[in-house]
């Protein structure tokens, strides 16, 4: 799946938006509210790289065996080094596993095992592709449902702003913010479904 689009935000809510350039017939630009509602969703999931597909480098401390990537799921993983001794660790040899969401090293020896409070910041690299692509791994449809609703009203509600304004040539809506002076309640709904459907990102510090 993909997210939507000015049109289909349109032809769900009735309004009409010009499909080639995702404005209204009072110039709001439904493709950047899209977009807006995009951003809004990568931070509630805690994606500070948003939800694309990229080749991303991150850095992780070594008070941790599992490595929690930002912008799962995880394609493929190019290389893991460990940064003590700049030793590229080796999938074929078990020196790390790939899961969707993170990367696993081998728990450490007994008599070797590091305390969770390790004094070797910034210890492990994983250079890997991560996220979602229409034609690699598409968006899971709560994605898409989400953003949708969330657009849907937010037109709606401009919509309705317009017409409670009679008919003005343009007004400004001031961005999503002051059309939802309180998204908290606005959303409470599509928040909670995006919790619950295991989209948001565990901080792991």
């Amino acid at each position: 799946m993909a997210w939507p689009t000015a049109t289909e935000i349109g032809i769900n809510t009735r309004v009409t938006v010009n499909g080639s350039t995702g404005l209204t017939d009072y110039s709001y630009n439904v493709t950047t509210m899209i977009t807006n509602v995009i951003a809004d969703l990568a931070a509630r999931c805690n994606r500070p790289f948003g939800f694309d597909e990229q080749t991303l480098t991150q850095t992780f401390d070594g008070g941790n065996h599992i490595l929690n990537v930002s912008n799962p799921p995880i394609i493929s993983v190019t290389s893991v080094t460990d940064n003590d001794d700049d030793t590229v660790l080796d999938v074929d040899e078990d020196e790390y596993y790939v899961y969707t969401r993170y990367v696993r090293l081998p728990r450490p020896e007994p008599t070797t095992r590091v305390g969770l409070r390790d004094r070797t910041p910034q210890r492990y690299t994983v250079v890997y592709l991560g996220g979602y692509d229409v034609d690699g791994t598409p968006l899971p449809a709560v994605l898409t449902d989400i953003c949708t609703e969330i657009a849907s009203r937010t037109l709606l509600r401009v919509d309705q702003q317009y017409r409670v304004y009679d008919n003005v040539d343009k007004f400004q809506d001031g961005g999503i913010v002051s059309v939802f002076p309180d998204k908290e309640k606005a959303f409470a709904d599509q928040y909670a479904k995006l919790a619950q459907s295991g989209m948001i990102i565990r901080i792991v510090r």
